[in-house]
């Protein structure tokens, strides 16, 4: 797909929407991990519900902090796109693969929080055997990574150039 200038930077500010909505999950589940501490929800001044959160301490920890960084990734990519012009076919490639690299990875996460396995693997790893979560987290996470990796080559490359300018 070949972007017009214009519709490349409207693609920047689409990804920039998109990381905020990534970072805004992040901090759910940094809810979801201190009502995995307590083993409880407990919201003061409500009343206590004595409830056990599904997934591990380890697995909210990670959603938590790694929704933050990528949300924060996914703008600053998109910030960059407008900074380095990029345009045409190499926005497409960066923008969308920001995106689709934004949700994998939140499913990812939040997948491996609820597995057995980490979301390593639809099979058995080390951590545990595979499972339903897993394989959600495993299935999405693998090519979203894909992407994530086109999508900064693309942004080195351009950078490069430019700085040959």
């Amino acid at each position: 797909m070949n972007l017009s200038k214009e519709q490349s930077q409207k693609l920047a500010l689409l990804v920039i929407g998109h990381g905020m909505l990534v970072l805004l999950i992040g901090l759910v589940a940094g809810l979801m991990l201190v009502f995995s501490l307590l083993d409880a929800v407990t919201i003061w001044p409500l009343p206590v519900w004595d409830i056990t959160i599904p997934g591990s301490t380890r697995g909210w920890q990670a959603a938590h902090v790694g929704g933050i960084l990528n949300g924060v990734m996914i703008a600053g990519v998109a910030l960059l796109m407008k900074r380095l012009q990029i345009s045409g076919s190499r926005a497409f490639w960066v923008g969308w693969g920001m995106i689709i690299t934004g949700w994998a990875n939140t499913v990812f996460y939040w997948g491996g929080s609820l597995s057995k396995n980490r979301g390593l693997s639809v099979t058995e790893t080390p951590f545990g055997e595979g499972d339903f979560f897993g394989a959600v987290a495993f299935l999405f996470g693998a090519p979203g990574m894909i992407f994530t990796f086109i999508a900064i080559t693309i942004i080195a490359i351009s950078a490069f150039e430019k700085a040959k300018e």
